[in-house]
């Protein structure tokens, strides 16, 4: 009986014990989703305004990265649409190698007298499918599979209907029936099926050279700042330079950006050949107050071989060796005449502004599109290295620091927030007003498509203005016509919620998980 009440005893203790312990378990804490956690670690740590990402670390209930991460965003960035996440990293990187699936043109659109809607075909990339089916510049596309391209009204601006967009960008076949502009009416082309591809989309589009009064006048489309196409750049100035080109027209009336690098590199080409040769300062980055002053204390700190790794100034001539020195196609200008629209924005602006301090910039066109902000691509554990071995993104983690599911389910996911304000080497933006207004305010075909020119046409509004300017031609000078009457050809534009900026995209990638790591530390300290 003795051991009996021993043991009921000692049974009763322990479960006493258990019954206490039980009381002081801790809840477990909630799972948060790891691609969230992902976003706001690096939106808290470069992100331009991460003071705004304090107390907001997601949630149980932020299971959504993408409804989290535009959360997070500031109201200027919201308002602009420059922030971006993405779920299919491939396709970013293709993107800005200008190998992304697409067709090959690049469209705006117009609203008919008879109230159609007709996309207009501003450019055609060579060697693309659009271009192998015979779609050209100035076509306009009027049906998508025998049907109409459909528009919605939102407030007081028409929209081009989220249907017919995912047709003429998507990534499957369509049959385009397009239409010409004759006289004052709209006539039907052709009819043709086009599937797209990831065809090289080269933003070199048209080079020529103008003997005019005694000069030789270089010409240059460019479309895109993609670094992939900075040999090509190379042998057009080449080129320029053995004609012994005196001034130089750059056309990037349509441009909405790309890589910081190929900014760096075209500036490189044009400026004076002394401040090439000096690598004079081009564009200097004002990141966050963190990332400001972190950077500044480690440029400080590094070694001299490793202070490029925190340097806040890219400068001209500099450039990867893949492509040859700029110095040798420098043309050694002092002027140079931009053409520049409101469909120009980013490094086409950076190229604009950063110019300025060097040589005497001509800014032919209208008010430029808006972004003084830059950004980079951040993944979380992958830095995404090219063929050269060059990352492609900022990184977070150690790889090895993560779950094989954690890194399954972070591995397609990407972050391309701005981290930046560029300004010039005085460290002058122009975030007041946030644009860049023309020398010589002019519409491109006098606002009217039925006066638009193909690409290189000396009787184009903007290279004509350009071409009277340097060659005291005023044969050359734009004159409106008399007469508008093919104005109801024409139609009024309809809103392409696709004709956004691209962004400055620093692709000089640098910063590691170690990196990361300290920064992490110093906010908590601070």
């Amino acid at each position: 009986m003795k051991n009996l009440y021993s043991f009921l005893f000692l049974t009763l203790i322990l479960c006493l014990h258990a019954a206490c312990d039980k009381e002081n378990l801790q809840p477990e804490p909630p799972d948060i989703s790891v691609v969230s956690q992902f976003v706001y670690d690096g939106l808290s740590a470069y992100y331009y305004w991460n003071e705004e990402m304090i107390d907001r670390m997601p949630s149980a209930g932020d299971t959504d990265p993408v409804k989290y991460f535009n959360s997070l965003l500031h109201g200027t960035d919201t308002e602009h649409g420059w922030s971006w996440i993405t779920d299919d990293v491939n396709e970013l990187l293709a993107g800005f190698s200008g190998e992304s699936l697409s067709f090959g043109y690049d469209l705006d659109f117009i609203l008919g007298e008879d109230g159609a809607a007709y996309a207009r075909v501003r450019y055609v990339h060579a060697g693309t499918p659009a271009e192998k089916a015979g779609i050209r510049r100035l076509d306009l596309i009027g049906k998508l599979n025998g049907q109409a391209i459909m528009t919605e009204q939102r407030g007081e601006y028409t929209y081009i209907s989220s249907q017919s967009l995912n047709l003429l960008y998507g990534n499957n076949p369509v049959t385009f029936s397009t239409y010409r502009i004759s006289g004052d009416r709209i006539i039907p082309a052709q009819e043709v099926k086009v599937t797209p591809d990831n065809s090289r989309k080269d933003p070199v589009l048209c080079d020529s050279v103008y003997a005019i009064s005694g000069k030789k006048i270089g010409y240059l489309f460019y479309t895109d700042f993609v670094d992939n196409f900075n040999d090509h750049l190379y042998k057009v100035f080449s080129r320029f330079k053995q004609e012994g080109v005196t001034d130089l027209v750059l056309d990037l009336r349509y441009n909405r950006g790309g890589a910081v690098s190929s900014a760096i590199y075209l500036a490189s080409l044009i400026a004076p050949e002394a401040a090439v040769r000096d690598r004079s300062p081009f564009v200097v980055m004002e990141f966050n107050n963190t990332l400001n002053t972190i950077f500044d204390r480690w440029y400080n700190d590094a070694k001299p071989e490793d202070k490029y790794m925190y340097d806040r100034k890219d400068y001209l001539g500099s450039y990867d060796g893949k492509y040859p020195d700029p110095l040798g196609a420098n043309l050694n200008l002092n002027r140079v005449y931009i053409i520049a629209t409101d469909n120009s924005y980013s490094a086409s602006e950076l190229t604009i502004f950063c110019l300025s301090p060097y040589m005497d910039v001509v800014h032919i066109g209208g008010r430029t599109g808006g972004k003084y902000t830059a950004s980079w691509t951040v993944h979380a554990y992958d830095p995404l290295r090219d063929g050269s071995n060059s990352a492609r993104a900022n990184t977070l983690y150690e790889e090895d620091d993560l779950s094989p599911a954690e890194r399954e389910e972070l591995k397609n996911w990407a972050m391309q927030p701005i981290v930046a304000v560029y300004a010039d080497k005085d460290s002058r933006n122009f975030s007041t007003p946030g644009y860049l207004e023309p020398d010589y305010l002019l519409q491109e075909g006098f606002n009217n498509v039925a006066y638009w020119t193909p690409l290189g046409d000396t009787k184009d509004v903007f290279l004509g203005q350009a071409l009277s300017l340097i060659s005291g031609d005023n044969s050359y000078l734009p004159v409106p016509p008399q007469s508008m009457r093919h104005a109801q050809a024409a139609g009024r534009e309809i809103v392409n919620p696709r004709n956004t900026s691209v962004p400055a995209v620093m692709d000089n990638m640098k910063l590691t998980p170690e990196d990361f790591r300290k920064l992490r530390e110093l906010r908590r300290r601070n």
